[in-house]
């Protein structure tokens, strides 16, 4: 884990090498252990290291053998040992034992496509050839690590984060009102758009070349792609395990010792049962827990690091505690305004790890490539729910009568009735929205709901490339979120807050060994009515204490309006309604009262979860902190 930074485009030489010093000091944190730029033709380089492989070998900007390539990179290329073998057979030569030095080699000997196909790892990457003067910018096909590209005044600049490219002085600072559309939708931008319209994400699984001609796109892969394929006659879980195994082996590559995250839930579990029994490994394990029972799950992390006879730490979180100091400097780190409220768990973990550890093992992609979300198999009921007529309208009656004495499941049915009757693209839209369409207009201002709608709602462009019209719901759902929301929303969380404390996560479920196996699955070992995740729980039922196994999804959540105490309470009614809170302009004062109101435990909470409540003021308070640190022109 490193940051990166660059630009393309004609600078005097001094201008240059303060730029491209601004640049790495906003990255400062991403790399503790050294920085370097480097000048070229037309261009600059810039990085900060945060040092794992080759520790005296692999300082940055790095230069191939011959001099025609020069390089700056994020990330792991966990098989790099493999490759740097079959590149010396064909008469390329190198200096370090560094994975970023077979970077250049592997593109020059398989092309780009090629090539970029050939890296099994995490990677965000600028590479300048020299001879044909052009600059390749590509980043890793599920998007763990991130990039972003900035226009302005003839240049374009790239870097690890928005804030990097924010301390120059040739982007302009606009507001993107349909990636703030997005974000109130679904609690992130749709990439490639920021909520800067200056600054744009390049999207996982592509690259982007620049050269005198101008500039080139493409992708390299598509996990959504791939088929389902029949039985091969191998046992699924055999194979799984055997396909995990190798994955954790490889992502132990590093010359500083490994970390494991261990919540409890199956994932992580799993993990730290490969790294203990299969591979024979003593790991330091880290798990944070809650004083609410209902978020917390240290007991049963205990409980798999007993059984793997794991280094145990864990973290404890109190109500009462939130920190309006802690809340704004995790909410700033992010550049952009971010939605979900698990960022601040993840933020002190990685904290706490750091201390101890460089890098750890991260159970994160698990849901996503295997179907662990209960919203999977709810997509598939709300469809068939649609298909039976008038069967939206009973479960909405039904929905009334149940309102006063069982609130939560009324508001339940009320919703899925509503659902029910969107067409499919809407509906699986819905079901991943922190704020449904049809409240966007009791809380935003009309004018800005209007300008933001000039093209398209949220789902419309949340469905390109959707399955077709007669697939499964669950597929169809599995698909877009892996196209959107695990780099979006769980990826970044993850990058943004592991990287402020200079620590490197890890990834294996999204290893593309891995995904490629789960890609080319039947749905039937995913999603099934009583077994969610079911292949992998099938695993984890052979290796894990069964009340481990069998106990129901839990996410990864912190208990915002519990851990917001009285001090928190304050500031965030002073952020969000007092009359210097910038995003009144955009915002309905009503609407934003109301949301408190219900935060703070009102009656009619009932027409929202209390999950809703607080996420959508978490929200809110992001969006807030964002526009007073950042100033983005409303207009």
């Amino acid at each position: 884990m490193c940051g990166i930074a660059g630009y393309w485009g004609e600078l005097p030489v001094e201008a240059a090498k303060t730029v491209l010093e601004n640049m790495n000091t906003a990255l400062a944190h991403r790399g503790p252990d050294g920085e370097s730029i480097w000048l070229g033709p037309g261009l600059g380089l810039a990085h900060r290291r945060l040092a794992i492989i080759d520790l005296a070998g692999g300082a940055q900007p790095m230069s191939s053998v011959d001099g025609r390539y020069r390089i700056v990179f994020n990330g792991e290329i966990y098989n790099h040992r493999e490759l740097r073998c079959q590149l010396t057979q064909a008469g390329y030569r190198f200096r370090t034992r560094s994975d970023t030095e077979v970077i250049p080699a592997v593109l020059d000997h398989w092309g780009t496509s090629g090539g970029l196909r050939k890296l099994r790892g995490m990677f965000a990457f600028a590479l300048f050839d020299e001879r044909e003067h052009s600059l390749l910018l590509a980043r890793d096909p599920v998007g763990i690590k991130p990039l972003y590209v900035g226009v302005g005044s003839g240049l374009v600049l790239f870097a690890s984060e928005p804030k990097a490219l924010l301390k120059t002085p040739f982007l302009e600072r606009h507001l993107d009102a349909t990636a703030l559309l997005d974000f109130f939708t679904l609690g992130h931008p749709l990439a490639p758009r920021t909520c800067f319209s200056a600054i744009r994400e390049l999207c996982p699984g592509s690259w982007l070349r620049l050269n005198a001609s101008g500039e080139s796109r493409g992708g390299y892969c598509d996990w959504c792609n791939l088929s389902p394929q029949q039985s091969t006659g191998i046992d699924p879980v055999e194979a799984l395990e055997a396909c995990l195994t190798d994955s954790v082996r490889a992502h132990l590559e590093s010359d500083v010792p490994v970390a494991a995250f261990l919540s409890g839930g199956i994932d992580s579990s799993i993990l730290v049962w490969l790294l203990s029994r299969r591979l024979g490994l003593t790991i330091a394990t880290f798990n944070i827990g809650f004083d609410d029972i209902r978020y917390d799950e240290s007991l049963h992390a205990r409980a798999v690091a007993a059984q793997c006879r794991s280094d145990h730490r864990e973290l404890r979180i109190a109500c009462g505690e939130g920190d309006p100091d802690l809340a704004k400097r995790v909410l700033e780190q992010y550049d952009q305004p971010f939605g979900d409220s698990s960022n601040i768990p993840t933020w002190l973990i990685c904290r706490e790890m750091s201390r101890h550890y460089k890098v750890a093992i991260s159970g994160d992609g698990g849901d996503e490539m295997f179907g662990g979300y209960p919203r999977y198999q709810a997509a598939r009921d709300i469809a068939m729910l649609g298909r039976i007529p008038a069967g939206p309208a009973l479960l909405k009656g039904l929905s009334k009568l149940l309102s006063a004495t069982i609130p939560e499941t009324s508001r339940k049915w009320r919703k899925a009735s509503e659902f029910a009757r969107l067409p499919r693209p809407e509906m699986l839209c819905a079901l991943s929205t922190y704020v449904g369409a049809g409240e966007l207009g009791s809380l935003i201002r009309p004018e800005f709901v209007e300008a933001a709608m000039a093209e398209g709602p949220t789902w419309y462009r949340l469905a390109e490339g959707l399955p077709e019209k007669g697939c499964d719901p669950a597929v169809q759902l599995m698909q877009m979120e892996i196209r959107h929301r695990l780099h979006a929303d769980y990826l970044r969380k993850v990058d943004v807050a592991s990287s402020a404390h200079g620590l490197e996560v890890r990834t294996p479920y999204l290893d593309p060994e891995v995904w490629q196996f789960a890609a080319q699955l039947p749905i039937r070992f995913k999603v099934r009515r009583r077994s969610l995740k079911h292949l992998l729980r099938k695993l984890a039922l052979n290796a894990l204490p069964p009340a481990i196994v069998n106990r129901p999804k839990h996410g990864f959540d912190i208990p915002f309006d519990r851990w917001s105490g009285p001090s928190m309470i304050e500031f965030l009614s002073e952020l969000l309604m007092s009359p210097a809170s910038r995003s009144r302009s955009l915002l309905l004062p009503g609407g934003t009262q109301a949301l408190f109101a219900a935060f703070r435990g009102s009656r009619k909470r009932r027409e929202l979860s209390r999950y809703q409540a607080y996420q959508r003021i978490f929200m809110l308070a992001s969006l807030e902190l964002w526009l007073r640190k950042w100033g983005p022109s409303l207009s």
